[in-house]
């Protein structure tokens, strides 16, 4: 996938010239005029990083640069200011504003491409950053608590839009006896699988997270009750036929999943939804393991 680079300058001598630089790169090119557009624009096609003029009619650099960096979407976007106004207290606010670095003008090929690359180095550390922190290090799986904010967010847009949504908690049978007779490593290998498995028997939309231990979590958005439950027997049928191969032990294992399903007009909040999800979880475990169990929330009652 290319590098998309976003260019917002006036003057357009200025804005051939870093296109051609660019282009020269194998960047991805995309430019504005003016610094009306600019947040929009970096919403829509999310570049790695923005080179903004700072002197421009209308909206200026550092009018664009605060509004990015205001915007949930946009604010870890590399910034640098490209300027004539190389002045200790302009560069001061730029910097206080968010940027990330400025280039002089008149423009230098070789400080462009120096300034841009360290700037996308930087980007690049901060997402592998960001990643780790919303994953779960042994499944890559996001973790607990990026998986209910997920679902609350999920929640509110379902409830906005009167739409279904169902949460799903999936346990893994017996998972203490594995630890005990195999081993923690031979424990931790099957959880990766099973987050494999889990990955491979849900759609791109559903959001999978790790709940903690041997349990996992899914919302499921904008879904029927019979589609929410077809989701849960293919994930055990999935587990239940599979035989997990590793170092010298062949191990069958089997999930129990409780499904909350909740109806659009259904009033309760997201933490209800949870609530019964256990429980249902609970109900499959005790009625035997290897099963799911749903929790209808209905329109006309709580």
């Amino acid at each position: 996938m290319s590098i998309k680079i976003l260019v917002v300058d006036d003057n357009k001598l200025n804005v051939k010239l870093l296109k051609d630089i660019l282009e020269d790169e194998k960047y991805e090119v995309h430019t504005l005029d003016s610094g009306i557009h600019v947040l929009e624009k970096s919403i829509d096609i999310k570049p790695d990083a923005i080179l903004l003029d700072i002197m421009m009619p209308g909206i200026d650099g550092f009018e664009v640069c605060r509004l990015l960096k205001e915007s949930s979407e946009t604010k870890n976007i590399p910034i640098i200011m490209v300027t004539a106004k190389t002045e200790g207290e302009d560069l001061k606010k730029a910097f206080h504003l968010g940027a990330f670095d400025y280039i002089k003008k008149p423009i230098d090929e070789l400080e462009v491409l120096a300034r841009l690359n360290s700037a996308l180095m930087f980007s690049q550390q901060q997402k592998k950053l960001e990643s780790m922190a919303m994953k779960d290090g042994l499944t890559d799986l996001y973790n607990h608590k990026l998986s209910i904010e997920l679902f609350e967010k999920e929640f509110i847009k379902a409830r906005r839009h009167h739409k279904s949504i169902a949460f799903l908690m999936l346990d893994i049978d017996y998972f203490k006896n594995i630890n005990d007779s195999y081993g923690h490593r031979v424990g931790d290998e099957i959880l990766r699988e099973v987050a494999d498995i889990i990955k491979k028997n849900s759609r791109v939309s559903d959001i999978i997270g790790r709940y903690g231990g041997e349990e996992f979590c899914i919302t499921l958005v904008d879904i029927s009750i019979e589609e929410a439950e077809l989701v849960c027997e293919r994930i055990r049928q999935a587990i239940d036929s599979n035989t997990f191969t590793i170092k010298e032990h062949s191990i069958h294992i089997t999930l129990s999943i409780g499904n909350c399903f909740k109806y659009p007009e259904n009033p309760c909040g997201y933490e209800e939804v949870i609530i019964q999800a256990d429980k249902a979880l609970y109900q499959a475990k005790r009625l035997g393991k290897n099963r799911s169990e749903t929790y209808i929330l209905e329109n006309n009652n709580g």
